[in-house]
Protein backbone atom coordinates (compact mmCIF):
# COMPACT_ATOMS: atom_id res chain seq x y z
CA UNK A 1 0.00 0.00 0.00
CA UNK A 2 2.99 2.37 0.79
CA UNK A 3 4.41 1.84 -2.67
CA UNK A 4 0.56 2.53 -4.54
CA UNK A 5 0.50 5.74 -2.26
CA UNK A 6 4.02 6.42 -3.63
CA UNK A 7 3.29 5.71 -6.99
CA UNK A 8 -0.06 8.10 -6.88
CA UNK A 9 2.46 11.14 -5.77
CA UNK A 10 5.37 10.35 -8.91
CA UNK A 11 2.08 10.42 -11.09
CA UNK A 12 0.91 14.09 -9.98
CA UNK A 13 2.48 15.84 -12.33
CA UNK A 14 1.84 13.32 -15.47
CA UNK A 15 -0.93 12.89 -16.55
CA UNK A 16 -4.55 12.52 -15.05
CA UNK A 17 -5.60 8.91 -16.43
CA UNK A 18 -2.34 7.79 -15.33
CA UNK A 19 -3.85 8.83 -11.47
CA UNK A 20 -7.16 7.39 -12.03
CA UNK A 21 -5.50 4.05 -13.54
CA UNK A 22 -3.74 3.95 -10.38
CA UNK A 23 -6.87 4.36 -8.26
CA UNK A 24 -8.41 1.13 -10.67
CA UNK A 25 -5.47 -0.77 -9.59
CA UNK A 26 -6.02 -0.07 -5.92
CA UNK A 27 -9.47 -0.69 -6.16
CA UNK A 28 -8.83 -4.70 -7.94
CA UNK A 29 -5.70 -5.58 -6.15
CA UNK A 30 -8.11 -4.49 -2.47
CA UNK A 31 -10.71 -7.08 -4.42
CA UNK A 32 -8.68 -9.64 -4.25
CA UNK A 33 -8.43 -9.83 -0.34
CA UNK A 34 -11.82 -9.54 0.59
CA UNK A 35 -12.82 -11.25 4.17
CA UNK A 36 -14.57 -14.11 4.00
CA UNK A 37 -16.38 -13.72 7.33
CA UNK A 38 -18.11 -10.50 9.06
CA UNK A 39 -15.87 -10.19 12.49
CA UNK A 40 -12.76 -8.60 12.02
CA UNK A 41 -9.66 -9.56 10.25
CA UNK A 42 -6.00 -8.80 9.82
CA UNK A 43 -6.47 -7.50 13.46
CA UNK A 44 -4.05 -5.36 15.35
CA UNK A 45 -3.72 -2.91 18.02
CA UNK A 46 -4.88 -0.40 16.08
CA UNK A 47 -6.21 -1.74 12.60
CA UNK A 48 -8.99 -4.34 11.87
CA UNK A 49 -11.65 -5.38 8.54
CA UNK A 50 -14.60 -6.81 8.57
CA UNK A 51 -17.05 -6.93 6.10
CA UNK A 52 -18.99 -4.15 6.71
CA UNK A 53 -15.71 -1.74 6.44
CA UNK A 54 -14.29 -3.61 3.34
CA UNK A 55 -17.53 -2.87 1.34
CA UNK A 56 -17.45 1.20 2.27
CA UNK A 57 -14.08 1.37 1.51
CA UNK A 58 -14.30 -0.27 -1.72
CA UNK A 59 -17.33 1.57 -2.81
CA UNK A 60 -14.78 4.82 -1.98
CA UNK A 61 -12.13 3.72 -3.87
CA UNK A 62 -14.49 3.40 -7.16
CA UNK A 63 -16.21 6.37 -6.55
CA UNK A 64 -13.00 8.26 -6.22
CA UNK A 65 -12.01 6.76 -9.71
CA UNK A 66 -15.09 7.49 -11.41
CA UNK A 67 -14.81 11.17 -10.08
CA UNK A 68 -11.48 12.03 -12.56
CA UNK A 69 -14.01 11.75 -15.58
CA UNK A 70 -16.33 14.04 -15.16
CA UNK A 71 -13.37 16.23 -13.70
CA UNK A 72 -11.44 16.57 -16.88
CA UNK A 73 -12.09 20.40 -16.97
CA UNK A 74 -9.69 21.22 -14.01
CA UNK A 75 -6.88 20.00 -15.69
CA UNK A 76 -5.35 23.02 -16.03
CA UNK A 77 -7.27 24.52 -12.92
CA UNK A 78 -5.12 23.40 -10.44
CA UNK A 79 -5.12 20.01 -11.44
CA UNK A 80 -2.29 18.99 -9.08
CA UNK A 81 -4.17 20.22 -5.83
CA UNK A 82 -7.43 18.31 -6.84
CA UNK A 83 -4.77 15.04 -7.05
CA UNK A 84 -3.49 15.67 -3.90
CA UNK A 85 -7.09 15.91 -1.86
CA UNK A 86 -8.05 13.09 -3.67
CA UNK A 87 -5.25 11.40 -2.14
CA UNK A 88 -5.99 12.42 1.19
CA UNK A 89 -9.78 11.30 0.42
CA UNK A 90 -8.78 7.91 -0.04
CA UNK A 91 -5.84 8.15 3.22
CA UNK A 92 -8.70 9.06 5.42
CA UNK A 93 -11.15 6.75 4.27
CA UNK A 94 -8.97 4.02 4.90
CA UNK A 95 -8.12 5.04 8.58
CA UNK A 96 -11.80 5.76 9.04
CA UNK A 97 -12.91 1.98 7.57
CA UNK A 98 -10.13 0.30 8.91
CA UNK A 99 -9.40 1.62 12.69
CA UNK A 100 -10.91 -0.63 15.52
CA UNK A 101 -10.12 2.50 18.43
CA UNK A 102 -12.66 5.15 19.10
CA UNK A 103 -10.30 8.19 19.28
CA UNK A 104 -8.47 6.79 16.08
CA UNK A 105 -11.50 6.58 14.36
CA UNK A 106 -12.54 10.46 15.80
CA UNK A 107 -9.50 12.02 14.60
CA UNK A 108 -9.88 10.84 10.65
CA UNK A 109 -13.78 11.03 10.85
CA UNK A 110 -13.49 15.12 11.26
CA UNK A 111 -10.66 15.11 9.27
CA UNK A 112 -12.69 14.15 6.38
CA UNK A 113 -14.07 18.01 6.65
CA UNK A 114 -11.30 19.87 5.67
CA UNK A 115 -10.76 18.29 2.17
CA UNK A 116 -14.36 18.87 1.38
CA UNK A 117 -14.29 22.46 2.36
CA UNK A 118 -11.26 23.04 0.54
CA UNK A 119 -13.05 21.04 -2.37
CA UNK A 120 -16.26 23.56 -2.00
CA UNK A 121 -14.44 26.10 -1.50
CA UNK A 122 -11.91 25.87 -4.38
CA UNK A 123 -14.05 24.22 -7.22
CA UNK A 124 -17.34 25.62 -6.06
CA UNK A 125 -19.77 27.62 -8.66
CA UNK A 126 -21.13 30.41 -6.70
CA UNK A 127 -20.04 33.20 -3.93
CA UNK A 128 -22.97 30.64 -1.52
CA UNK A 129 -20.16 27.84 -1.53
CA UNK A 130 -18.42 30.00 1.42
CA UNK A 131 -22.08 29.75 3.66
CA UNK A 132 -22.42 26.16 2.45
CA UNK A 133 -19.13 25.21 3.53
CA UNK A 134 -19.87 27.14 6.97
CA UNK A 135 -23.11 25.29 7.87
CA UNK A 136 -21.26 21.60 7.38
CA UNK A 137 -18.53 22.92 9.73
CA UNK A 138 -20.72 24.23 12.00
CA UNK A 139 -23.34 21.27 11.93
CA UNK A 140 -20.30 18.55 12.68
CA UNK A 141 -18.09 21.02 14.91
CA UNK A 142 -21.39 21.91 17.28
CA UNK A 143 -22.01 17.64 18.00
CA UNK A 144 -18.55 17.21 17.77
CA UNK A 145 -16.93 18.11 20.64
CA UNK A 146 -19.40 16.62 23.13
CA UNK A 147 -18.68 13.56 21.54
CA UNK A 148 -15.22 14.20 22.20
CA UNK A 149 -15.38 14.65 25.89
CA UNK A 150 -18.05 11.73 26.18
CA UNK A 151 -14.89 9.64 25.20
CA UNK A 152 -12.39 11.67 27.53
CA UNK A 153 -14.91 10.83 30.59
CA UNK A 154 -14.80 7.20 29.41
CA UNK A 155 -11.27 6.83 29.04
CA UNK A 156 -10.89 3.78 31.29
CA UNK A 157 -12.16 1.63 29.04
CA UNK A 158 -10.30 -0.05 25.95
CA UNK A 159 -12.37 1.67 22.59
CA UNK A 160 -12.30 -1.27 20.69
CA UNK A 161 -14.88 -1.86 18.93
CA UNK A 162 -15.53 -5.33 18.74
CA UNK A 163 -15.04 -5.80 22.52
CA UNK A 164 -16.01 -4.41 25.98
CA UNK A 165 -19.47 -3.77 24.98
CA UNK A 166 -20.85 -4.62 28.32
CA UNK A 167 -19.04 -1.96 30.68
CA UNK A 168 -20.79 0.83 28.96
CA UNK A 169 -24.85 -0.69 29.29
CA UNK A 170 -25.27 1.46 31.81
CA UNK A 171 -24.67 5.34 30.08
CA UNK A 172 -27.20 7.75 31.01
CA UNK A 173 -29.37 9.74 28.36
CA UNK A 174 -27.08 12.80 27.93
CA UNK A 175 -23.78 10.17 26.98
CA UNK A 176 -26.33 8.09 24.56
CA UNK A 177 -27.11 11.52 22.87
CA UNK A 178 -23.69 13.08 21.89
CA UNK A 179 -22.23 9.51 21.59
CA UNK A 180 -25.64 8.80 18.83
CA UNK A 181 -25.77 12.70 17.72
CA UNK A 182 -21.97 12.98 15.87
CA UNK A 183 -23.32 10.36 13.33
CA UNK A 184 -26.66 11.06 13.21
CA UNK A 185 -25.75 14.64 11.83
CA UNK A 186 -23.72 13.24 9.26
CA UNK A 187 -26.29 10.92 8.47
CA UNK A 188 -28.36 13.36 8.32
CA UNK A 189 -31.07 12.88 10.44
CA UNK A 190 -34.28 14.82 9.46
CA UNK A 191 -33.91 18.32 11.37
CA UNK A 192 -30.41 18.60 11.22
CA UNK A 193 -30.56 17.89 7.37
CA UNK A 194 -30.13 21.42 5.89
CA UNK A 195 -26.22 21.25 5.19
CA UNK A 196 -26.93 18.89 2.62
CA UNK A 197 -28.57 20.49 0.25
CA UNK A 198 -26.56 23.68 0.61
CA UNK A 199 -23.04 21.54 0.05
CA UNK A 200 -24.45 19.47 -3.01
CA UNK A 201 -25.33 22.49 -4.76
CA UNK A 202 -22.54 25.03 -4.16
CA UNK A 203 -20.21 21.74 -4.64
CA UNK A 204 -18.52 20.46 -8.05
CA UNK A 205 -19.72 17.47 -9.65
CA UNK A 206 -16.40 15.75 -7.79
CA UNK A 207 -17.63 17.23 -4.45
CA UNK A 208 -21.48 16.18 -4.85
CA UNK A 209 -19.96 12.52 -5.83
CA UNK A 210 -17.88 12.02 -3.25
CA UNK A 211 -20.33 13.58 -0.77
CA UNK A 212 -23.49 11.01 -1.82
CA UNK A 213 -21.01 8.36 -2.24
CA UNK A 214 -19.14 7.67 0.71
CA UNK A 215 -19.30 10.60 3.32
CA UNK A 216 -22.87 9.69 4.70
CA UNK A 217 -21.64 6.25 4.73
CA UNK A 218 -19.13 7.46 7.67
CA UNK A 219 -22.03 8.14 9.68
CA UNK A 220 -23.84 4.84 9.17
CA UNK A 221 -20.60 3.24 10.32
CA UNK A 222 -20.04 5.14 13.42
CA UNK A 223 -23.72 3.98 14.25
CA UNK A 224 -22.83 0.85 13.39
CA UNK A 225 -20.64 0.20 15.84
CA UNK A 226 -22.00 2.79 18.61
CA UNK A 227 -25.01 1.27 18.96
CA UNK A 228 -23.31 -1.72 20.60
CA UNK A 229 -21.82 0.33 23.38
CA UNK A 230 -25.51 1.39 24.40
CA UNK A 231 -27.64 -1.26 23.55
CA UNK A 232 -29.93 -1.29 26.60
CA UNK A 233 -30.51 2.36 26.44
CA UNK A 234 -30.73 2.57 22.60
CA UNK A 235 -33.21 -0.39 23.23
CA UNK A 236 -35.50 2.31 25.20
CA UNK A 237 -35.21 5.19 22.88
CA UNK A 238 -34.62 4.02 19.24
CA UNK A 239 -38.32 4.19 19.27
CA UNK A 240 -38.28 8.05 18.99
CA UNK A 241 -35.59 8.10 16.67
CA UNK A 242 -37.15 5.43 14.07
CA UNK A 243 -40.21 7.59 14.62
CA UNK A 244 -38.36 10.68 14.11
CA UNK A 245 -36.94 9.31 10.85
CA UNK A 246 -40.09 7.99 9.16
CA UNK A 247 -41.81 11.55 9.85
CA UNK A 248 -38.98 13.18 8.35
CA UNK A 249 -38.87 10.77 5.27
CA UNK A 250 -42.87 11.75 4.79
CA UNK A 251 -42.32 14.92 4.94
CA UNK A 252 -38.80 15.37 2.90
CA UNK A 253 -40.48 12.86 -0.15
CA UNK A 254 -43.47 15.37 -0.14
CA UNK A 255 -41.03 18.48 -0.61
CA UNK A 256 -38.82 16.29 -3.87
CA UNK A 257 -42.52 17.32 -5.39
CA UNK A 258 -41.69 21.02 -4.88
CA UNK A 259 -38.12 21.25 -6.07
CA UNK A 260 -37.03 23.01 -9.47
CA UNK A 261 -33.22 22.35 -8.88
CA UNK A 262 -32.12 18.67 -10.05
CA UNK A 263 -29.29 18.92 -7.43
CA UNK A 264 -31.28 19.81 -4.56
CA UNK A 265 -33.92 17.21 -5.23
CA UNK A 266 -31.70 14.82 -5.33
CA UNK A 267 -29.94 15.61 -2.37
CA UNK A 268 -33.52 15.55 -0.12
CA UNK A 269 -33.65 12.19 -1.95
CA UNK A 270 -30.38 10.93 -0.48
CA UNK A 271 -32.17 12.15 3.41
CA UNK A 272 -34.74 9.73 2.68
CA UNK A 273 -32.54 7.11 1.67
CA UNK A 274 -30.11 7.54 4.69
CA UNK A 275 -33.28 8.12 6.67
CA UNK A 276 -34.08 4.33 5.71
CA UNK A 277 -30.57 3.21 6.76
CA UNK A 278 -30.86 4.71 10.45
CA UNK A 279 -33.75 2.94 10.93
CA UNK A 280 -32.00 -0.32 9.56
CA UNK A 281 -29.51 0.03 12.17
CA UNK A 282 -31.13 1.01 15.58
CA UNK A 283 -34.26 -2.09 15.08
CA UNK A 284 -31.44 -3.89 16.03
CA UNK A 285 -31.72 -7.35 14.01
CA UNK A 286 -29.64 -8.75 11.10
CA UNK A 287 -32.59 -7.96 8.44
CA UNK A 288 -31.76 -4.04 9.43
CA UNK A 289 -28.01 -4.61 9.59
CA UNK A 290 -27.84 -6.27 6.06
CA UNK A 291 -30.43 -4.28 4.15
CA UNK A 292 -28.58 -1.25 5.56
CA UNK A 293 -25.00 -2.59 4.49
CA UNK A 294 -27.07 -3.38 0.84
CA UNK A 295 -28.86 -0.39 0.71
CA UNK A 296 -26.20 1.96 1.72
CA UNK A 297 -23.79 0.63 -1.06
CA UNK A 298 -26.36 0.79 -3.36
CA UNK A 299 -27.71 4.56 -3.11
CA UNK A 300 -23.50 5.51 -2.88
CA UNK A 301 -23.62 4.59 -6.42
CA UNK A 302 -26.96 5.12 -7.84
CA UNK A 303 -26.93 8.81 -6.20
CA UNK A 304 -23.53 9.41 -7.92
CA UNK A 305 -24.62 8.76 -10.75
CA UNK A 306 -27.55 11.10 -10.41
CA UNK A 307 -25.58 13.91 -9.43
CA UNK A 308 -23.36 13.08 -12.63
CA UNK A 309 -26.68 13.12 -14.89
CA UNK A 310 -27.64 16.83 -13.71
CA UNK A 311 -23.74 17.58 -14.21
CA UNK A 312 -24.08 16.50 -17.87
CA UNK A 313 -27.02 18.77 -18.35
CA UNK A 314 -25.35 21.70 -16.52
CA UNK A 315 -22.81 21.73 -18.27
CA UNK A 316 -25.07 21.76 -22.07
CA UNK A 317 -27.85 24.36 -20.33
CA UNK A 318 -25.95 26.13 -17.98
CA UNK A 319 -28.74 25.34 -15.86
CA UNK A 320 -29.58 22.99 -13.44
CA UNK A 321 -33.54 24.15 -13.49
CA UNK A 322 -35.96 21.61 -13.79
CA UNK A 323 -38.09 24.31 -15.38
CA UNK A 324 -35.09 24.56 -18.62
CA UNK A 325 -33.94 21.32 -18.61
CA UNK A 326 -37.10 19.57 -20.24
CA UNK A 327 -37.39 17.51 -23.38
CA UNK A 328 -34.25 15.52 -23.70
CA UNK A 329 -35.25 12.42 -25.21
CA UNK A 330 -35.83 14.32 -27.91
CA UNK A 331 -32.28 15.98 -28.44
CA UNK A 332 -30.31 13.31 -26.75
CA UNK A 333 -32.10 10.19 -26.64
CA UNK A 334 -29.96 7.75 -25.80
CA UNK A 335 -28.58 10.12 -22.67
CA UNK A 336 -32.56 9.66 -21.32
CA UNK A 337 -31.91 5.93 -21.43
CA UNK A 338 -29.28 6.37 -19.37
CA UNK A 339 -31.78 8.74 -17.00
CA UNK A 340 -34.19 5.96 -16.83
CA UNK A 341 -32.19 3.64 -15.81
CA UNK A 342 -30.63 5.24 -12.87
CA UNK A 343 -34.04 6.92 -11.69
CA UNK A 344 -35.56 3.39 -11.89
CA UNK A 345 -32.53 2.04 -9.49
CA UNK A 346 -33.59 5.01 -7.42
CA UNK A 347 -37.30 3.83 -7.05
CA UNK A 348 -35.91 0.52 -6.40
CA UNK A 349 -36.86 -1.41 -9.37
CA UNK A 350 -35.12 -4.76 -9.62
CA UNK A 351 -32.76 -5.75 -9.95
CA UNK A 352 -30.99 -2.67 -8.59
CA UNK A 353 -29.39 -3.18 -4.95
CA UNK A 354 -31.83 -0.66 -3.61
CA UNK A 355 -34.71 -2.96 -3.91
CA UNK A 356 -33.15 -5.72 -2.12
CA UNK A 357 -32.13 -3.18 0.81
CA UNK A 358 -35.41 -1.75 1.09
CA UNK A 359 -37.20 -5.26 1.31
CA UNK A 360 -34.97 -6.47 3.64
CA UNK A 361 -35.70 -2.84 5.87
CA UNK A 362 -38.99 -3.43 5.80
CA UNK A 363 -39.05 -7.03 7.20
CA UNK A 364 -36.44 -5.26 9.81
CA UNK A 365 -39.12 -2.64 10.86
CA UNK A 366 -42.26 -5.20 10.62
CA UNK A 367 -40.03 -8.10 13.29
CA UNK A 368 -39.63 -4.78 15.38
CA UNK A 369 -43.32 -3.05 15.40
CA UNK A 370 -45.56 -4.58 13.02
CA UNK A 371 -48.02 -1.19 12.64
CA UNK A 372 -45.05 0.49 11.31
CA UNK A 373 -44.98 -0.92 7.97
CA UNK A 374 -47.53 0.90 6.71
CA UNK A 375 -46.37 4.28 7.30
CA UNK A 376 -43.25 2.58 5.51
CA UNK A 377 -44.93 1.54 2.73
CA UNK A 378 -46.40 4.92 1.92
CA UNK A 379 -42.58 6.27 2.33
CA UNK A 380 -41.64 4.01 -0.74
CA UNK A 381 -44.78 5.29 -2.63
CA UNK A 382 -43.58 8.30 -2.48
CA UNK A 383 -39.87 7.74 -3.18
CA UNK A 384 -41.34 5.98 -6.34
CA UNK A 385 -43.18 8.68 -7.58
CA UNK A 386 -40.53 11.82 -6.94
CA UNK A 387 -38.35 9.75 -8.85
CA UNK A 388 -40.88 9.50 -11.55
CA UNK A 389 -41.43 12.98 -11.35
CA UNK A 390 -37.85 13.69 -11.92
CA UNK A 391 -37.29 11.82 -14.62
CA UNK A 392 -40.61 12.43 -17.05
CA UNK A 393 -40.45 16.55 -16.03
CA UNK A 394 -36.69 16.34 -17.54
CA UNK A 395 -37.66 13.84 -20.41
CA UNK A 396 -40.59 14.65 -21.62
CA UNK A 397 -42.36 18.64 -22.50
CA UNK A 398 -41.64 21.65 -24.65
CA UNK A 399 -38.05 22.46 -25.57
CA UNK A 400 -36.08 25.36 -24.11
CA UNK A 401 -34.27 26.80 -27.18
CA UNK A 402 -30.34 26.98 -26.75
CA UNK A 403 -27.32 26.50 -28.91
CA UNK A 404 -26.00 24.52 -26.30
CA UNK A 405 -27.73 22.00 -27.96
CA UNK A 406 -25.12 21.35 -30.49
CA UNK A 407 -22.87 19.71 -27.74
CA UNK A 408 -22.55 16.27 -28.07
CA UNK A 409 -22.23 13.64 -24.98
CA UNK A 410 -18.81 12.29 -24.85
CA UNK A 411 -18.25 8.67 -24.99
CA UNK A 412 -16.07 9.14 -21.75
CA UNK A 413 -19.38 10.78 -19.86
CA UNK A 414 -21.11 7.66 -20.95
CA UNK A 415 -18.57 5.24 -19.59
CA UNK A 416 -18.76 7.05 -16.14
CA UNK A 417 -22.80 6.51 -15.99
CA UNK A 418 -22.12 2.47 -16.87
CA UNK A 419 -19.75 2.38 -14.24
CA UNK A 420 -22.13 3.57 -12.12
CA UNK A 421 -24.93 1.52 -12.70
CA UNK A 422 -23.15 -2.10 -13.87
CA UNK A 423 -21.97 -2.86 -10.09
CA UNK A 424 -25.36 -1.11 -9.14
CA UNK A 425 -27.74 -3.58 -10.70
CA UNK A 426 -24.91 -6.98 -11.16
CA UNK A 427 -23.95 -7.43 -7.19
CA UNK A 428 -27.34 -8.64 -6.55
CA UNK A 429 -25.75 -12.28 -8.33
CA UNK A 430 -23.13 -12.33 -5.34
CA UNK A 431 -24.95 -10.30 -2.34
CA UNK A 432 -25.72 -13.84 -0.24
CA UNK A 433 -21.67 -13.61 -0.27
CA UNK A 434 -21.55 -10.63 1.40
CA UNK A 435 -24.29 -10.74 3.96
Amino acid sequence: MLIFFGMIFLSFKIKSWLVQNFFFFFFFFMYFSIPMFNYFLNISYMFGMDMFSYLMFMLGVWVISLVYIPSINLKNNFFFYFNILMFFFILIFFFCFFSNNFILFYIFYEMNLFPIIILIYGWGYQYERFKAGFYLFMYMIFFSLPFFFCLLNLNNFIFIFMYYYDYLNNLNFFYYFFLMMIFLVKMPLFLFHIWLPKAHVEAPISGSMILAGIMLKLGGFGIYHILMLVLKINLKLNFYFISLCLLGMFILSLVCFFQSDLKILIAYSSVVHMGLVIIGFLTFNNWGYSGSLILMFGHGLCSSGLFCLSNICYLRFKSRSMFLNKGLINIYPFLSFWWFLLSSSNMSFPPSLNLFGELMLLMSLMIWLDYFYFFYLLIMIFMFLYSLYLYLYTQYGKLFFSLNYLVYIYLSEYLMLFLHWLPLNLIFLIMEFYC
